[in-house]
């Protein structure tokens, strides 16, 4: 079915007005752990009650709840609970205003299958409390510079958390991550209309020195005093047989108009190490090429193809707490089911977004003319993003999942869903049922020269 611009446009109702200041106030910045959470969301619930008051009463492990710890499947701490409702195509009008655009898409295009289970809220969960910390900090001090492509000001941990333009709601969802170390194995896969997958699987790595719970939250570890480089990510392919030992290094700035994003290769069939300039836009990426490179996280790399607007704030059922999309006794036969992941085992909850929207600027080129962001307003993870055509039709929509990860302390994204609707394909991306789920803030810090040409020329060659 193609989804034209008039059934994927509209998003008037109960949008909450925001301010146009470049800058947190400091009424707004007191507001912090009050009638605001210390992540800038409302702490109230809402009038019917499906989204609960932020208690934040949890930080790390629930009590009671088993867990044998790192490297070992994370519990669902709600494991009896059942949906309140399920959403189907046959009910779709009666939740329709609670729902994306994409999200309609994804009911008109695929009504036999596609449903969305909406289980009770939960918003008892905190951060690690110097987490908070730098939040507070960097709504004091953070400010962008240089056209939105650079930030200053910055300490680690979300920055913005009530953005007043579409630039800062973007800056606020790429500055949520709350881990010095990720590491680990997952795969993605590629889902095909004709029952075909695509596989890659990659060993992982990412290191982002900004992140470091052991930074004192004062004006010496701001950015760019700890380096240029906001983060490095490494991975290693081990599947398919033909891209195996394929290594990949990038270097990702704080301000794109100072420094380029550096991405260096090592290609196993000529034993050498290159560096890839072209990595980045909308270069192709995952398996079957099904998703750009910049709308990995629902937006990453440089803004400067586009406008962004901030539209509000607003009532969405996204995903979230998605812990059963990791059981290990979950067979992708099961899960990976044609057009969209099994429903089983999704779980939604309602939850206040803030909504921001690109515009593709007079001259610039992108295979996307408009792009729009969901970003939940209590992690800052951007659940949802829908990609337009230059047509403004809707073309591929992303469901990304969440989990609260109990030995850091902290909210991190899970298996990120990228469907192209036009195709009927989709890429699941991040999954570990095959592996042991990702370790945070448990391995040791190797550096920046670990990620250096030379030492990717080694690694190539073990």
């Amino acid at each position: 079915m193609r989804i034209t611009k008039s059934t994927a446009i509209a998003l008037a109702v109960s949008l909450f007005s925001v301010g146009a200041s470049a800058k947190m106030t400091e009424q707004d910045v007191a507001r912090l752990g009050k009638d605001l959470t210390p992540m800038g969301a409302i702490k109230a619930g809402n009038e019917d009650g499906l989204i609960p008051e932020w208690t934040g009463s949890v930080v790390g492990l629930p009590p009671g709840l088993a867990w044998d710890g790192p490297g070992t499947r994370y519990p669902n701490p709600w494991p009896d609970e059942k949906p309140l409702f399920v959403i189907t195509s046959d009910n779709l009008d009666q939740y329709r205003d609670r729902l994306s655009p994409g999200q309609v898409a994804m009911f008109e295009t695929y009504p036999e299958t596609f449903r969305m289970p909406v289980y009770p809220g939960h918003r008892e969960f905190a951060y690690y409390p110097k987490y908070y910390e730098k939040v507070r900090y960097n709504a004091e001090h953070s400010e962008l510079i240089n056209d939105n492509e650079g930030i200053t000001g910055f300490i680690g941990g979300a920055t913005f958390p009530v953005p007043a333009t579409g630039p800062e709601a973007v800056w606020f969802t790429r500055t949520t991550g709350a881990y010095e170390v990720v590491d680990g194995e997952y795969s993605d896969i590629a889902v095909f209309p004709n029952g075909t997958r695509s596989v890659r699987r990659t060993e992982f790595l990412q290191e982002s020195p900004y992140a470091s719970r052991n930074n004192p939250v004062t004006a010496e570890y701001e950015y760019p005093k700890l380096g240029e480089y906001a983060g490095y990510i490494m991975t290693y392919v081990t599947q398919p047989a033909r891209d195996k030992g394929l290594i990949t290094a990038v270097l990702e700035p704080f301000d794109y108009s100072q420094t380029d994003r550096e991405v260096w290769r090592y290609l196993p069939g000529s034993r050498r190490v290159r560096r890839a300039p072209t990595v980045g836009f909308d270069t192709p990426d995952g398996p079957g090429g099904l998703k750009t490179v910049d709308e990995v996280r629902g937006f990453n790399g440089s803004m400067e193809r586009f406008d962004w607007e901030l539209l509000g704030r607003k009532e969405i059922f996204i995903p979230y707490h998605n812990y059963d999309l990791d059981d290990p006794d979950v067979d992708y036969d099961d899960l990976l089911t044609k057009y969209h992941i099994n429903p089983d085992y999704m779980r939604y909850e309602l939850k206040r977004v803030w909504i921001a929207e690109a515009t593709l600027k007079p001259g610039e080129r992108h295979i996307y003319a408009k792009r729009r962001l969901y970003i939940d307003e209590d992690t800052g993870l951007t659940a949802i993003t829908e990609n337009y055509d230059g047509r403004g039709e809707l073309w591929k929509v992303a469901l990304t999942t969440n989990m609260y990860e109990y030995g850091g302390q902290a909210y991190d994204r899970r298996v990120e869903m990228y469907h192209d609707l036009r195709a009927g394909a989709y890429i699941a991306e991040r999954l570990v049922n095959d592996s042991a789920p990702m370790l945070y803030d448990v391995s040791e810090v190797k550096g920046p020269a670990y990620f250096s040409p030379s030492n990717i020329r080694k690694l190539g060659k073990r």
